[in-house]
């Protein structure tokens, strides 16, 4: 394979390059960063009354009378979340959410613990919605339960391919599952609503005096049931990241579509909770709320009932799209502040923060293959990361409407809603975090802390860079002219192991340099190579002596090393290290030699005041035999 046929092969899966000048044309509009942003959280609706209804059981039928006002209080928070980070797009545009929100307003380590629940977050969601797609492929194809780990990991590699094309593509492509989804859904609210209210009801699902209360309804019951249906506000964060992203105005578009999700997902809430509670539907081992309420409304296994389950199982899967939109926006937020590394602010050939996604993906896979890609394993870690970072960014908001409040007008009403928000959202964080703290929630919870200590250890790195390179001005020139002053003495050592063409050249190079002495060296754990060695380079007679430096244990690099340092260069005393190697035609011919040229110069890069040079020797024709492989080998 040629580098012209690689380049083929990478433009064929990802599209032709896009140049930086064409960034603004590739903005989103409203109805494609819609499917983008809000696939997470909308699709949460097929399971949100689930979660609802799975813990009211254990209180008897008696208790699912509480499911319709627990969506409508759900729904409610929702609205006061979508309405809090409406505020948040319009006073930062600049995207970052809860993360620049916390930073601004109530300082660095707020910030980082709202990122670090965040990026925590995305990577559940895409390992959660991945292995739910594949739990709805293996429930229809029982053979492929076994392969639902390589399946689900497959589907990651396909989600991160789409999204290196670029987001709009990815978001075309995802619009229809998305669309279909609120579609047939919205459709199976008011058709069910009106059957039961215009044509006289639906059959009943379950005889609910069949129920047995395992426990009594209590204050905690009900939060943990209100904790469970909140899992649809996932996902909600997602936009108030991705605010650059959106066509101009961006603010006012990026507020739009937050308010047309937070609308989709009340409805689809309050809909499907108040169906499942006119329909008498309760959670079963075998069949999802949704397929029942189907099957209710639908008349049985028709064609709509398959095309809702297609689109369920669809969007499912295209569900971790907002976190391929928010997880790189938001790495790179951070790396451009200092605490990730820089490299996610790199954007690929797309415009796209491509390390960002690849660096999603291998995660997500990740914790698939430590999770055996089972959702009830994964479940547990969910929802704790987003209500720790709406506390955060809503806590935030408060302090920003009191610091904006002798300028700004009607600031204590936005300032009260917040208040209300942040109360309410860390109320069911600790909920989540203390219900759940057993069955894997201790992981997130321990996860954020050491993500914020990484942030801080990454930050003080760049930091210790930035002194060590920081500019000197006019009034520092004079102490670093003293300071830096020319070595006194520069020794250069030329590394090798055969006499050839390579090695000519690389003692040209090295007699070119004004040094005081130059040391030839071959390391060598043969004795018989070594004077076969020592005979043509007294042929040579190239006036240096060669040094013959003995490796009994086999080695290179180490011995190699060893000899530099024992020159003992410093500031008075520059080692200038020769190293010859050839350059092979082929990308692949590298797989075919020892790479020693290359393992010796990245060891004495750690080696201070040795300077390592390098002479290529490019091999030109096929048929020329290779001058004995690395010369320093």
């Amino acid at each position: 394979m040629t580098v012209s046929l690689t380049h083929a092969v990478k433009r064929a899966l990802l599209g032709r390059p896009l140049a930086t000048a064409e960034e603004h044309a590739r903005r989103l509009s409203k109805k494609i960063a819609l499917p983008i942003f809000s696939s997470d959280a909308i699709s949460s609706t097929a399971y949100a009354t689930e979660e609802i209804l799975i813990v009211l059981v254990l209180a008897g039928a008696a208790a699912l009378h509480y499911s319709v006002p627990i969506a409508v209080a759900v729904a409610s928070l929702l609205v006061i979340v979508a309405l809090s980070y409406q505020q948040t797009v319009r006073a930062y545009p600049s995207g970052g959410g809860s993360y620049i929100v916390g930073s601004e307003n109530l300082g660095v380590g707020p910030g980082l613990v709202a990122a670090g629940a965040l990026l925590v977050d995305y990577v559940l969601t895409v390992a959660v919605s991945v292995a739910s797609g594949v739990a709805a492929m293996t429930s229809a194809f029982p053979g492929l339960l076994e392969h639902r780990v390589l399946i689900a990991a497959l589907m990651v590699i396909g989600l991160a391919f789409a999204n290196l094309r670029g987001l709009r593509e990815s978001g075309v492509l995802f619009s229809v599952p998305t669309y279909s989804f609120v579609a047939l859904c919205g459709g199976l609210v008011l058709v069910g609503l009106t059957r039961h209210y215009v044509f006289g009801g639906l059959s009943p699902a379950v005889v609910e005096g069949s129920i047995e209360a395992a426990q009594g309804i209590t204050l905690f019951l009900v939060l943990r049931a209100f904790s469970g249906g909140c899992s649809a506000m996932t996902g909600t964060e997602a936009i108030s990241n991705g605010v650059p992203l959106f066509k101009p105005p961006e603010s006012r578009n990026a507020a739009i579509s937050l308010g047309v999700m937070a609308g989709i997902l009340a409805f689809l809430l309050i809909g499907i909770t108040l169906l499942a509670r006119l329909a008498h539907v309760v959670p079963g081992e075998t069949e999802t709320v949704l397929s029942q309420l189907g099957r209710a409304v639908y008349g049985g296994r028709t064609p709509l009932y398959f095309a809702l389950q297609a689109a369920t199982a669809a969007i499912l899967v295209v569900a971790s799209q907002a976190s391929f939109a928010g997880f790189p926006q938001l790495s790179s937020i951070l790396a451009r502040d200092g605490f990730l590394p820089r490299q996610l602010m790199n954007r690929g050939d797309r415009l796209v923060f491509s390390n960002g996604v690849i660096g999603l993906a291998l995660l997500a896979i990740v914790l698939l293959i430590l999770f055996d890609a089972k959702v009830h394993s994964m479940i547990p870690l969910y929802a704790v990361g987003v209500f720790t970072s709406f506390t955060i960014s809503q806590t935030g908001m408060v302090r920003h409407w009191w610091k904006l409040r002798d300028s700004s007008a009607g600031w204590l009403p936005r300032a009260i809603l917040n208040g209300v928000g942040a109360v309410l959202t860390l109320t069911v964080a600790v909920v989540v975090a203390v219900v759940k703290f057993t069955h894997g929630a201790w992981m997130v919870v321990v996860a954020v802390p050491l993500l914020v200590l990484l942030f801080m250890a990454i930050k003080h790195h760049y930091r210790d860079v930035a002194r060590a390179l920081e500019p000197v001005g006019t009034q520092e020139v004079e102490y670093l002219r003293a300071r830096v002053t020319p070595a006194e003495r520069t020794t250069v050592v030329l590394f090798i192991s055969q006499v050839n063409e390579l090695t000519l050249r690389s003692l040209h190079f090295a007699r070119s340099y004004r040094a005081d002495a130059i040391k030839v060296v071959t390391i060598s754990n043969d004795e018989a190579a070594a004077d076969r060695l020592r005979e043509n380079w007294e042929v040579l007679d190239a006036g240096v002596d060669l040094i013959v430096q003995p490796s009994p244990y086999r080695e290179l690099v180490r011995p190699a090393v060893a000899f530099v340092r024992s020159l003992e260069p410093g500031p008075d005393h520059t080692v200038v290290v020769v190293i010859p190697e050839f350059v092979v035609r082929h990308w692949w011919e590298a797989a075919l030699h020892n790479q020693n040229a290359l393992r010796l110069k990245g060891a004495l890069l750690l080696v201070p005041w040795v300077v390592v040079v390098s002479i290529p020797f490019h091999l030109t024709g096929s048929d020329r035999d290779p001058p004995g492989g690395d010369a320093a080998a």
